[in-house]
């Protein structure tokens, strides 16, 4: 539900429809009228929904959660929300990282419970999946994207984008939005996992085996009930990973820097989810952390006496601490 000042108001409900006018637009309401009126019409321009879209429905409510609809060149739909829905969903997911901090821990006692397993299994390969995602903070994947755009997270890696070295792993593919990803990992357990994971039969990077020795990719529905299930939350998802990584890297900059900066905070961010400051700095990074920067913190308060917490590495503690 949206919060308080918002209206529920999904486009299954009447909205409003809009028709080629000459070069512009002409809005009707739900009952066929046209709509003339300025305030409104402005209101609707600025949802700046494209002019490629079709089948366009726009909210004729002002205080709707959800503002227009409308389907791209590739009939895929997209949304448009009010600026306070998309805030409050942002305050649902930071209020949840604290829950997944606590449980990360367990969720990593369990990967590597289940890493101990055979290659070909499938809780072995939706362990080794969770492994890569929490390890390298890359996006789950979706097959739709890979088809579509070509673009890769973990469960649609293929073995051309990993090469295995001493003790290390280098990841090179293409991620969401066409942003390279060239990362590179020390860890013995994965080398182990994905030298098993390679003589499988498959192109996929990850997949395991059926009864009838058919090879089947990792889907991220499987890896979010997976989750869910060691945690018992269904909010936290592989996507919270990412999440934490974000705030992690900014918080470790913060703990090293000279001068704190918001920018030195989301620069460390982005180069650790291979993304833009930009949006590190507004999907990525606790609020808390960005306070340190726009308000002072006490940083070693932070980091005094910390519990010792199998599990977490040293930041990870911090960041606990300063969220919960």
């Amino acid at each position: 539900m949206p919060p308080p000042g918002l209206t529920y108001y999904p486009d299954t409900r009447p909205g409003i429809s809009r028709r080629r006018a000459g070069r512009g637009w002409s809005y009707r309401a739900p009952d066929g009228t046209t709509i003339d009126d300025r305030e409104e019409r402005r209101r609707i321009a600025a949802l700046a929904v494209p002019p490629a879209y079709e089948k366009v429905w726009i909210s004729p409510r002002a205080d709707g959660h959800l503002q227009a609809t409308g389907y791209d060149a590739r009939a895929r739909k997209q949304y448009r929300y009010h600026p306070g829905f998309r805030e409050f969903q942002e305050a649902k997911k930071y209020d949840q990282l604290a829950a997944f901090g606590a449980a990360l821990p367990r969720i990593r006692r369990r990967v590597a419970e289940d890493l101990r397993g055979e290659a070909g299994e499938r809780d072995f390969a939706i362990a080794a999946v969770i492994a890569l995602i929490d390890q390298a903070a890359i996006r789950v994947g979706h097959a739709d994207y890979t088809v579509e755009n070509r673009t890769y997270g973990a469960t649609t890696l293929t073995r051309r984008h990993l090469r295995l070295g001493a003790g290390a792993l280098r990841l090179k593919f293409k991620g969401k939005g066409g942003k390279p990803v060239d990362t590179v990992l020390k860890s013995r357990t994965l080398e182990r996992v994905f030298g098993q994971l390679h003589d499988l039969p498959g192109r996929e990077l990850i997949s395991w085996i059926d009864d009838e020795g058919t090879p089947h990719a990792v889907h991220s529905g499987e890896v979010n009930a997976r989750l869910s299930e060691i945690v018992e939350s269904p909010g936290i998802t592989a996507k919270t990973f990412r999440t934490w990584a974000g705030s992690e890297a900014a918080l470790d900059a913060a703990l090293s820097a000279e001068r704190l900066t918001i920018r030195a905070l989301s620069e460390a961010a982005a180069a650790r989810l291979s993304n833009t400051p930009t949006i590190a700095r507004n999907s990525y990074i606790h609020p808390a952390v960005i306070a340190l920067a726009e308000e002072g913190g006490d940083l070693h308060r932070l980091t005094e006496d910390l519990p010792d917490t199998r599990g977490l590495r040293k930041t990870e503690r911090a960041l606990l601490r300063l969220i919960s």
